[in-house]
């Protein structure tokens, strides 16, 4: 197969390549594929390679780099090629913009175009020197901004020529003075003297070693995009940046080996002193080249491009001065090489003649056994990864969209069901631990010290409620006071009377501070229950159904039902105190029969009282004795077996400083002290005995625990609700859910991109 024929070939193939390429990896990015990342990764790598080397193939050509370090003698190198001393070779650096050399055939379609850099371009130019501290660059570019203006102003140009004699001074200009090079993105010749063969490109890159970014970048680019390399070598071991040449070959082009496209030139070697430092440099080099690359010897030319260019009469006036005298040339290269026929030293000598027969004989045999090489190896690498692909999705899914979506379907309730059953076991256990640690007493790692339960906030907002309503109390009661004490005091004070009266009405007080503190009891647990009936229903993703089914009627019927259980458990125990303690007065015949009509139901309170004072550790002894227990030395030492009397358990209204061994100022004094008193011992009752008498604690927990319970035993209701909320999309359920259960739509793209993948595959079979 020849070149034409191969490129055609390749072309086709290359191109039916990536086309499945593309079909594979638009497969492998959809996530509910599943694709493995290394499957896609490997695509993505293959497919720069292989388009590089598809454009190459469209436009025909052949590209071939020759780089070297700066004063390596690459354009030095190309003029000998080219036989035409065209690009400049001067001391330092001289060449500031790659140049592209075509193959063309007629003498008609030779040009040079010039292209010119835009202003952004020439803005990010001066960044990057500013950067690498390239002073005498950025000197120079101010010194001639006027002419690099122009050069950008005029932008891109066209010489056409005959002859390359005729075009030196241009290309000179642009490519190697700096009053206008650093003006000029890149400049393409176009000649019949490149080679016999159609679309070689020669790119000749400014040096490596250069100082700048740019230089290495394009470099990188190029070995990374061509088919041969030539490398300009100075020295006898590799230097720094000429190792960099091998790295960015093989980054480039992982398909081949550095060897099998790479060409060295060993340059200068008039330079040389003797015959036997010609032989070393030679056989250092080739052991080096063999153990960094395996390099073979035949790829390996010494020579001297300066010499070819001065003995054949091609050398231009700097060309002599940087070479020397033709005939101390001469005669240096027949005393090294030991060529004596002139003819001879010119191609064996100068190396020139040597390694363009060798870069020719390998782009007319070899060029086809290594675009073979590595395009078979490129193609491969991306047929065989994608059916790879293919057989793993089309293991789950078919290429057939209605018998796909039919699969689906089936597929995604199946997997749903799965997935529910093991979410409704954690979101049982995630309803556990956010009852444990909010609501129950056993805490969690995850509360500090200063976190309370739900059951402890409800007894403290009991308590908060008792002291509130008390002190609401106690403030109308002192200000009937007064009215009651008048209405019982003709023609004088009646104290049993007013006692009577005013405790008659302060039980009607009493009897609706009972009722308030019921219900605000029971707005708190109607909160709580809320509160946990709320997190349920995130569970369930803020479905609001679940409230719906947890709580029948409506939220007034709920908090009715609370208020009326906690008001039945509190009067229970609440009422016989009020009733023994506030009813009645003080050894009055109706407080006895009162405490005696209560039996158990006094006694009850007396086991649930958690106070410190022994007086009110037996509820009838504190209704016989009254506030004489707290401040009656001799009754307590009496009665309770204690010495000295205690101060008001909580401060009254009215401040009364009591000796005991006289009587009150007066009668009002005394009735007012005997109310406050016992107003007060009924608040410590309510404080101190009546929440665990009542058990308000156990209510409230089993009040929860039914909302927990109705939850768990409607494991059929929420699963219905969980498909429901699965088919109406809900984002917070989807957030849960795995990808290939998140969108119907997204698996039949699978199954449309699998077929187009099929479609792709079946082409390159036929």
């Amino acid at each position: 197969m020849d070149w034409k024929t191969a490129s055609s070939y390749y072309e086709a193939r290359l191109s039916e390549a990536l086309n499945v390429q593309r079909h594979a990896v638009n497969l492998a990015n959809l996530p509910q594929a599943e694709i493995p990342s290394q499957l896609k990764a490997i695509l993505l790598q293959e497919a720069e390679p292989a388009r590089r080397q598809l454009e190459r193939l469209k436009k025909r050509e052949f590209r071939i780099a020759v780089v070297g370090l700066e004063k390596a003698g690459k354009s030095t190198f190309i003029n000998a090629w080219l036989e035409c001393d065209l690009l400049p070779a001067k001391g330092g650096r001289c060449t500031f913009t790659t140049t592209q050399i075509y193959s063309v055939e007629n003498d008609t379609e030779q040009k040079l175009e010039v292209q010119a850099k835009t202003e952004e371009q020439f803005i990010n130019l001066l960044n990057e020197l500013e950067t690498a501290k390239a002073q005498e660059d950025i000197k120079t570019i101010r010194e001639n901004e006027i002419t690099l203006q122009q050069v950008r102003r005029e932008g891109n140009r066209t010489f056409p020529f005959t002859r390359l004699d005729d075009i030196r001074e241009s290309l000179k200009k642009y490519v190697a003075d700096e009053k206008y090079a650093h003006a000029v993105l890149e400049a393409r010749l176009y000649t019949n003297k490149l080679a016999q063969a159609e679309g070689i490109v020669f790119y000749d890159v400014p040096g490596l070693d250069s100082g700048l970014a740019k230089h290495v970048d394009e470099a990188k680019e190029m070995l990374s995009d061509c088919d041969a390399v030539i490398l300009v070598q100075r020295f006898t071991s590799l230097r720094e940046k000429e190792l960099e040449i091998i790295k960015f070959t093989e980054l480039g082009d992982k398909n081949i080996t550095v060897a099998d496209k790479l060409f060295v030139f060993l340059s200068r070697i008039d330079s040389l002193a003797t015959p036997e430092a010609l032989k070393t440099h030679i056989e250092e080099a080739s052991q080096d080249w063999f153990k960094r690359a395996k390099l073979p010897r035949e790829r390996i030319i010494y020579g001297s491009a300066g010499a070819y260019l001065l003995l054949n009469g091609l050398a231009g006036e700097q060309t002599r001065l940087e070479i020397g005298d033709t005939s101390n040339i001469q005669a240096q290269l027949k005393r090294l090489t030991g060529i004596i026929d002139d003819e001879t030293l010119n191609k064996k000598g100068t190396g020139i003649p040597e390694i363009k027969e060798k870069i020719f004989n390998y782009i007319n045999t070899e060029r086809v056994f290594i675009l073979k090489k590595r395009c078979e190896a490129s193609i491969n690498t991306i047929l065989t990864t994608s059916e790879e692909i293919y057989k793993l999705v089309s293991k789950r899914y078919s290429e057939n969209p209605e018998e796909a979506k039919r699969f689906e379907e089936d597929r995604r309730r199946v997997l749903f069901s799965e997935w529910w059953n093991y979410r409704w076991e954690e979101k049982k256990a995630d309803l556990q631990k956010f009852y444990d640690s909010s609501v129950a007493n056993n805490s969690l790692d995850n509360l500090t010290a200063n976190s309370a339960t739900s059951l402890a906030k409800f007894k403290e907002r009991y308590l908060q409620i008792v002291a509130s309503e008390i002190q609401k109390l106690k403030a109308e009661v002192f200000i009937k006071k007064d009215i009651i004490f008048a209405a019982n005091s003709f023609p004088q004070f009646d104290r049993m009377k007013a006692n009577f009266a005013w405790r008659e009405d302060l039980y009607g007080d009493i009897s609706k501070l009972l009722s308030s503190i019921a219900r605000q009891l029971a707005l708190e647990l109607k909160d709580e229950a809320l509160n946990l009936v709320e997190y349920m229903t995130s569970l369930l993703w803020g479905s609001k159904e679940v409230k719906e089914r947890l709580i029948e009627k409506s939220e007034e019927y709920f908090l009715s039902k609370l208020e009326n259980s906690l008001s039945v458990l509190f009067l229970r125990f609440a009422r016989p105190v009020a009733e023994v303690l506030i009813r009645a007065p003080l050894n009055s015949d109706a407080r006895d029969k009162i405490a005696k009509s209560l039996g158990v139901d006094i006694e009850i309170v007396d086991n649930y009282y958690t106070g410190e004072e022994a007086a009110f550790q037996v509820l009838k002894r504190y209704a016989k004795y009254g506030y004489k227990l707290l401040y009656n030395p001799e009754i307590r030492q009496q009665v309770l077996g204690i010495k000295g009397i205690v101060a008001p358990i909580i401060n009254v209204v009215t401040q009364i400083t009591i000796d005991v061994s006289s009587e009150f100022k007066s009668p009002q004094d005394d009735v007012t002290f005997e109310v406050e008193n016992d107003i007060n011992v009924f608040e410590e009752y309510l404080r101190a005995a009546i929440f665990e008498a009542a058990g308000f604690e156990s209510y409230c927990i089993q009040e929860l625990n039914g909302l927990i319970d109705s939850f768990r035993e409607k494991e059929g209701t929420w699963t219905g609700i969980a498909h429901n909320e699965w088919l109406q999309e809900n984002p917070l359920l989807l957030a849960e859910i795995p990808p290939e259960l998140r969108s119907q739509e997204s698996n039949l793209e699978v199954s449309d991109r699998l077929r187009q993948l099929s479609t792709a595959l079946k082409k390159t079979r036929m």
